[in-house]
């Protein structure tokens, strides 16, 4: 063990002691208050354990000389990978964990959806090293909680809740950059086209998008530059490009370089063309969006005004509510209540979605 991770060891140890400790000393009458108890130590040890990890991933050992020399040599042919030095780089155990959920992911048919969503929102993770550090967040985030407030029901709820936060943050950022890839479109096209007219070839013009443009469809090409250097096909790593961010009109110009290539033509006015016309469309989508701009608000407001005032209320007035979560007739109301605001949203979301 390195002597960073070495003290990372010690700190988190002694951390864990001092908040281990008031509970440990507890007297005899807190001591036989029983799961209250249990609680807080657990709670300790979670406190304990998450200061061991950030300091393990603050001041953990680096790469062994091999590991260096090995990525010098690789970065010439693309970027440097970013996660051998991870958390799960260090420990065994991690790995391990990391490799048995990778292999329940695989086994399920999850694998390679979750993996084309870290791929989406640049996260450098496998699936399995995914599931892992949001169970791990969960988990502590949830006896944390739980020793607050003393409850085993609050523990499971903010420990599901910091799970769907993850799955929602990971989509909204998978989202995002295809988003941004799509509308840099236009002006990725422009800058091939342009390129090509100053007497680059295919592969120079994409080698130039690859430096000038931004991010994510720097990154992209850039991934797409280093595959073709190792030894790929050309359009084999276009297309992926594609699949990756989900983009049918970058689809659409890898159908007509693969068309040029095999039949020729001026490729540079097909992409010039291509631009001009998806310019046109990310300009009516705005336009569509600002149209039905108040029908979103109107969704937003009424999806989560409920939420809003049960929160208000909980916090004013709980007795009040107390019959909705504390009686089975208020459980069933609470359980019909959500299903048909839930149907109430899918039929917003279909009225004011435009497909153009």
């Amino acid at each position: 063990m390195r002597r960073p991770a070495r003290y990372g060891v010690l700190t988190g140890a002694a951390v864990l002691a001092l908040f281990a400790a008031p509970a440990f000393a507890a007297p005899p009458v807190l001591a036989s208050s029983g799961p209250k108890n249990w609680l807080i130590i657990l709670a300790a040890i979670a406190a304990g354990f998450g200061a061991f990890l950030l300091l393990v991933i603050l001041f953990g050992g680096g790469k062994t000389q091999r590991d260096a020399t090995i990525t010098g040599r690789l970065s010439a042919y693309g970027q440097k990978d970013q996660t051998s030095s991870g958390l799960f780089g260090r420990f065994r155990f991690l790995r391990r964990a990391a490799a048995k959920a990778d292999t329940m992911a695989e086994s399920s048919g999850n694998s390679r959806m979750i993996e084309s969503a870290l791929e989406q929102a640049n996260i450098p993770m496998r699936s399995g090293e995914a599931i892992i550090a949001a169970i791990g967040i969960a988990v502590i985030v949830g006896l944390v909680v739980g020793a607050v407030t003393q409850s085993l029901i609050w523990a499971v709820v903010a420990g599901a809740a910091v799970l769907i936060i993850s799955f929602l943050y990971v989509s909204h950022v998978a989202s995002s950059q295809r988003k941004r890839f799509g509308n840099q479109l236009p002006d990725t096209l422009n800058l091939l086209a342009t390129s090509l007219r100053a007497g680059y070839s295919i592969m120079q013009a994409i080698e130039a998008v690859s430096q000038e443009a931004p991010e994510p469809t720097r990154r992209e090409f850039i991934r797409a530059t280093s595959e073709v250097r190792l030894g790929r096909p050309m359009i084999d790593a276009l297309a992926d490009i594609a699949v990756r961010m989900e983009s049918q009109d970058f689809e659409w110009t890898v159908l007509a370089i693969s068309i040029q290539r095999e039949v020729g033509g001026n490729l540079a006015e097909v992409l010039q063309t291509t631009s001009e016309t998806m310019l046109q469309r990310n300009r009516l989508r705005r336009e569509m969006k600002a149209l039905t701009a108040e029908g979103r608000i109107s969704a937003y407001i009424m999806g989560g005004l409920p939420f809003v005032l049960f929160g208000v209320l909980f916090l004013i007035n709980p007795d009040y509510l107390e019959p909705l979560y504390s009686t089975t007739l208020g459980l069933a109301m609470m359980a019909v209540a959500l299903v048909l605001m839930g149907l109430g949203m899918i039929v917003m979301s279909k009225i004011i979605k435009v497909d153009v």
